[in-house]
Parts: C-alpha cells; structure tokens; sequence
C-alpha cells in the first residue's frame, strides 16, 4: 500500500502536526498527516456541488494554498506564482556549434559502444571540450532541443547518467 502523496518534507510536515498538538488538535483533523484524514472526501450528490466544494479535498494541505490562506488572514495579496526559469542564467540557449560538436561526438560514442547509452565523460573526450561545458550542452541537448534521452539509474551500482540519441520517428 502505498501513501498519499503530500507536499512538503518531513520536518515540515512534523512541525505541522507539532503545532495542531500544542493548539489542543489531533494532527489528523487538522490535515497535518499522510493518514486517512488525508484521503479525499466522498459525498453522496456531487451533482449539486460548486466547482470549489468539489476541487476543495484535492488542495487541501498543498503549500501554495496555505500560503494564500496565510496572506488572506493578514488581508495582503496571494503570492504571485514563481516565475524563475527551472535552469535559472541559461535562459533557452539556441541550437550552436557547440551543440552540433557534442551531439556528433555523442553519436560516434554510441557506434563505438554498439548503439548502448553514453556517460558525459566519454562524449567530452570525443568531442574534445572539458566535463562541465559538455554536461551543460547536454543538458540543453535534452531539455530544450530534444534530441537526447538521459538515463539514470541504469546501472548496479549507479555510475551516473548516460546518454542517447532519440530514435527518429
């Protein structure tokens, strides 16, 4: 059985529950907990419900919506929705001719290696540019253009990641 996907880490979620203890509540009632309490409600005619009384059991305890709570109790505006980029100073760099040299010598590294996946180090020597601008490369190579696959967790013991060549379609 599996538990009920929560934000939050653990310290949070303890302190949480420390806190509904100390305000004289059980932790559960407050929806400080991945118990049942967390399950979501079931109502016999959801048909005569609002949208919000129906979508309520599904936000309740996320982080956003307790901190709008927050911010309405003291009567300011909601928090605005991040907005940093998930790889914050790169931006969406376009497709140059460091691209082009890592993606080629990863293409080359896979002939030699029967079409297996690839580790970061190997492509760097082939396309002769040191590890770190080759990783950073590929990372763009994965997330912004598309044309690599990254796989993690491959190997026992985990030697880190290694990459591919997306097939074509």
């Amino acid at each position: 059985m599996t538990s009920k996907k929560m934000e939050g880490n653990v310290e949070q979620r303890r302190r949480a529950a420390l806190d509904a203890e100390r305000a004289g509540e059980r932790p559960s009632a407050r929806g400080a907990t991945t118990g049942a309490s967390k399950q979501r409600t079931h109502r016999p005619s959801r048909s005569s419900l609002t949208h919000e009384e129906k979508t309520d059991p599904i936000h309740r305890g996320k982080q956003r919506r307790e901190a709008e709570e927050r911010a309405e109790a003291r009567g300011q505006p909601p928090p605005a929705p991040p907005t940093e980029p998930k790889f914050p100073g790169r931006g969406r760099p376009g497709y140059g001719p460091e691209h082009e040299r890592v993606f080629e010598a990863l293409g080359v590294a896979e002939r030699r290696h029967g079409g297996e996946g690839v580790y970061a180090t190997e492509i760097a020597r082939t396309a002769k540019l040191p590890d770190e601008q080759t990783r950073l490369l590929l990372r763009d190579l994965v997330a912004v253009h598309g044309l690599v696959t990254e796989l993690q967790g491959t190997d026992s013991p985990d030697l880190g990641a290694r990459y591919e060549t997306k097939p074509r379609r």
